[in-house]
């Protein structure tokens, strides 16, 4: 699962021995130390609550499932309805950041994340230094300001969606857990929420309503929203 959710160019450079190759990308880093860190501090916070016996099985549990949830694969193990807030907020963060671009996963991807980062540490250096020329680079490539207005576009509209769904469920008689995690997981086409959509659970007792909308949230998630929007307008073709 989570060879899955790197670049597949990576992975095909690697193989063929190029020298751009997942062993020099600053993304796949970022991306495997965050699997690492998120399965390790949920595996700590399960066996602090004394959910289960050894820090092994923790440590199995809560990594399955955050790669899982992560690389949008849909897979469950256990029931993380029952986990620790610290896990369930882990969970969330890795279902609406997932993997990396050019992969199996949905979400936001791990290289707007990194490039939003970048921007935030840049702003604040010229907020010291106004007149400081500084260029944002990710893997050594330096990233045009066109590029970067895109991510943070994609990222607002991304968040605006996800808190519409939940409006949506809501009006619906749906829970705030259920509708917030739900909305999370339809956009990045990750599968469980929690709540009444958590992960032994399934998304039947929906009405039906919230299934039409939650299709749709499916749907510009996977397309990255822009791609659907502009079907509807054609004018933009020509």
């Amino acid at each position: 699962m989570a060879t899955a959710g790197i670049h597949f160019g990576l992975i095909y450079a690697t193989v063929t021995g190029k020298r751009n190759n997942i062993f020099r990308s600053e993304v796949t880093r970022w991306y495997a130390g965050m699997l690492l860190a998120g399965g390790v501090v949920i595996a700590f916070s399960l066996y602090a609550a004394g959910l289960y016996p050894t820090l092994s099985a923790a440590f199995r549990y809560g990594l399955f499932q955050f790669v899982s949830l992560t690389t949008t694969t849909g897979f469950a193990t256990a029931d993380t309805n029952l986990w620790t807030p610290l896990a369930v907020v882990l969970l969330i963060f890795g279902s609406l950041v997932c993997a990396s671009a050019g992969s199996t996963s949905g979400g936001i991807k791990i290289n707007r994340l990194l490039l939003a980062g970048k921007m935030m540490r840049v702003r604040l250096k010229q907020q010291q230094h106004p007149n400081a020329v500084i260029r944002i680079r990710m893997d050594g490539a330096v990233q045009e300001t066109e590029l970067l207005h895109a991510v943070m576009t994609f990222i607002v509209a991304y968040l605006v969606l996800i808190l519409l769904g939940t409006v949506f469920a809501t009006v619906c008689g749906v829970d705030l857990t259920t509708a917030f995690s739900g909305s999370v997981a339809m956009i990045g086409n990750v599968g469980p929420g929690f709540g009444a959509v958590g992960s032994m659970n399934n998304y039947a007792a929906l009405p039906g309503a919230l299934k039409v909308f939650d299709a749709f949230l499916m749907l510009l998630g996977r397309l990255e929203i822009f791609g659907l929007i502009q079907l509807f307008f054609m004018k933009w073709w020509r």
